[in-house]
Formats: structure tokens, sequence, C-alpha cells
């Protein structure tokens, strides 16, 4: 079965509607699973919440059902690099917990925990987004428990992880969950603004349609690839 992560109701609506069956729900902490089918594909929709606490916990939950055979988390992110564009896909080949910091104890090695991605399944988003033609970018993911909206934000996170390609909020959480459980993952975000622009070209809200939207389609045709 194949567990698929969103953190807001838009999305996970979004691919709701595109399933082939919807066997049943059930919530459990607050956290709300929806199983059916996909693509002839056995899923279980799961809403996380946000934020790397919701994320870790939802995730844990999700695991524990048994029978997750991959994990794909799917959701919104700030891009960092001029190349990017609003509604862009980022596809993570590793994400960073990049607010995380023993360094007064362990030193350099304190800052940042790191996660693989499963590199097939990465391969296989990229073949769906290339298959789709729509923009994409593959690298690290970084994740903290911060909306960055100040230049010093971004100048420490860049400072500290500088392959970093987006920030979000839940993706480090969700890598960690899934390498304790040994299960295979990887994370699709679809940019909502980029930092070295200086205006987000869309009301948020007709962004979060757009983009979950294409969030769907994309795991529709990455259904069809795995």
């Amino acid at each position: 079965m194949i567990g698929i992560v969103a953190a807001m109701d838009a999305e996970i609506h979004e691919f709701e509607k595109r399933m082939d069956v919807v066997d049943h729900t059930k919530t459990i902490a607050g956290c709300t699973l929806t199983y059916g089918k996909w693509q002839g594909k056995d899923v279980v929709l799961c809403k996380s919440g946000v934020g790397k606490a919701y994320a870790a916990m939802s995730c844990t939950i999700l695991c524990m059902q048994g029978n997750i055979d991959s994990i794909i988390n799917v959701g919104t992110a700030g891009g960092l690099t001029q190349d990017e564009q609003v509604l862009d896909i980022v596809i993570s080949d590793k994400v960073i917990q990049a607010d995380y910091d023993t360094s007064p104890l362990d030193g350099p090695s304190g800052v940042g925990l790191v996660y693989n991605s499963d590199e097939k399944l990465s391969q296989s988003c990229i073949d769906a987004a290339n298959a789709m033609q729509i923009r994409y970018h593959v690298g690290t993911i970084a994740s903290q428990d911060l909306f960055m909206s100040r230049d010093e934000d971004f100048e420490k996170l860049m400072n500290n992880f500088p392959d970093s390609i987006c920030s979000e909020m839940e993706a480090g959480a969700i890598g960690a969950v899934a390498t304790k459980f040994n299960i295979p993952f990887v994370i699709v975000r679809c940019l909502s603004d980029v930092v070295h622009h200086n205006e987000n070209p869309m009301e948020f809200s007709t962004y979060v349609s757009k983009a979950s939207a294409q969030s769907a389609k994309l795991i529709e045709n990455w259904l069809m690839r795995i």
C-alpha cells in the first residue's frame, strides 16, 4: 500500500476526487486516513497538518497501520534559487531538518539532520514530470518550523545548507519517520513563492487551487510508474 501524505485539506480533497475507489476513512488523534484505490494501486491518504510535530505524529500513525510499502509527501514550499518559478515542482533527493541544532554539545556535526529519499521513487517522479512537460527541480529540501519572511532567515539557511532549493515545514519529519520504519519515501513540493522574486504573481487562494490540481495530476502519473 502506498501512503500519500499532504498537510492541507485542499490537496487531500483533490486527491480523493481522482481516486478510482474510496473505500473507508478513519481518524486517529486527529489524523484522518482515507483508504482506496488509485490507478489500480492500493493507497491511503493521510492529512498531516502543518509543522514537523504534526507531520511526525501523522506519519507515525500511518506507518503503524501496516503494509505501507512507500510514502510520497506532497505539499507547498518556498523556492530558494533564481531559476525557480511559482508552480514549479521540486523533487527531493534528500531532506534536512535545518533548524535542528545541538552544536553547543556536538560541534558542527550537530547542525541539521539529513535523510535520503529513495532513488527509484525520485526517478519515477522525474519521469512523471517529464511526461507532463512541467517544470521541475531535483535537490535538497530544507524543513524548519518557520515560515521564512526575513532576509536573515534566508541567509542563515543558505549559510548552513547552501544546496537547499526550497524550504517548507514537514518533509524533514516525514523523512525521519519513514527512515526509522525502513519505508522508502520521496518528497514533492509545488512552489508558492520564490525568495528572489519581488512579488508572488497570484493570490494564495488561487495558488492553492492550481497547485493542488497540479500535484494530483503528478501523483496520478507517478502511480502509473511504480
